[in-house]
């Protein structure tokens, strides 16, 4: 995916191991009742391929951050930002 104009707003995360990745922030989808993020790395070898995560919110009002584990969600999750973000992006697959 090349983008058109450079995302501007990034996103930082710390996995398990305490270290942090930077984000810049796509979209954020509704689908089924949960909320995904669209994410492209800002640096390293990845920086052509979206992440998607899904959103949880705690009770404490925190947010915490997983992997798509069902293929077929992560799938459309990805057709759904497609159909949204085509005006902005290049998709190559």
């Amino acid at each position: 995916m090349d983008s058109k104009n450079a995302p501007e707003e990034l996103f930082v995360l710390s996995n398990e191991s305490g270290e942090e990745m930077s984000f810049h922030f796509l979209d954020l989808i509704l689908h089924e009742e949960r909320e995904y993020l669209v994410l492209l790395p800002a640096e390293g070898p990845y920086t052509d391929q979206v992440v998607i995560l899904r959103r949880e919110r705690e009770a404490d009002g925190s947010e915490s951050y997983g992997d798509v584990e069902d293929p077929k969600t992560l799938r459309t999750v990805y057709e759904l930002f497609r159909s949204r973000a085509g005006d902005r992006f290049i998709f190559t697959d």
